[in-house]
């Protein structure tokens, strides 16, 4: 009996220093200071390539009506966009909690337009656009509740390259077993608008940066909103 509690006592001790890689985990999502992202927490999605790489995401009027607005990305890297907030799959209202990559979350702007206010800020993707040719991502989503009837609300960041802390957005979720989903990179949508959109073909990578630490990075995003 003594051996068995040991053995169990040992096996404890032993799983707890094992990385999360291993424990099944993916790895914590980090923003451009290299610290990890938490939940609670407003960051700027801004794109990792400098120069002709467009600058933060905002929210701009719908496509046929002002309302629900969609996600687009400024065309200049001095605009950073409006704040937003990450919620996990797993999300239970913790603030400070660790946020990791290549795994569902919801994405919500942290403002609300005085014009949209009956609408909400968290992204889905929209139904698909036959004029634009394409799958938008828009607002209007909802936080939590995984499964077929909020399949579109999700999303998730991807690590691109080894260098640097840049990502890709991806909506592929598996919070629904059962349910056919899309399974998409989101890339930018060239119209009269840098629209988000669901692009099989391109891969955008973005960086995040946390409100908080905007002034540390001023030499290198000399931002406006």
């Amino acid at each position: 009996m003594k051996s068995s509690l040991l053995t169990l006592t040992f096996l404890v001790v032993f799983l707890s220093f094992l990385p999360n890689s291993l424990l099944g985990a993916s790895e914590p999502l980090y923003d451009i200071n290299g610290d990890e992202v938490i939940t609670g927490t407003e960051y700027y999605i801004v794109s990792a390539i400098r120069g002709g790489g467009g600058g933060g995401l905002n929210l701009f009027s719908g496509r046929n009506e002002r309302c629900p607005m969609d996600v687009f990305q400024h065309r200049s890297d001095l605009q950073r966009g409006s704040p937003m907030m990450f919620f996990p799959v797993n999300y239970n209202g913790e603030k400070g909690a660790v946020v990791r990559a290549s795994t569902d979350m919801n994405i919500q702007f942290n403002v609300q337009p005085d014009a949209c206010s009956q609408h909400s800020t968290v992204w889905k993707v929209d139904n698909y656009d036959e004029k634009g040719g394409a799958w938008f991502i828009t607002t209007n989503g909802v936080i939590g509740n995984p499964g077929s009837k909020t399949i579109h609300n999700w999303f998730k960041f991807e690590k691109v390259g080894t260098d640097l802390n840049a990502y890709k957005i991806v909506h592929c979720p598996s919070v629904c077993d059962s349910c056919v989903t899309l399974c998409s990179d989101v890339g930018i949508n060239y119209g009269t608008q840098r629209r988000l959109a669901l692009s099989s073909d391109s891969q955008k990578p973005f960086m995040l940066m946390k409100v908080s630490d905007v002034q540390k990075y001023m030499g290198r995003f000399n931002a406006v909103i």
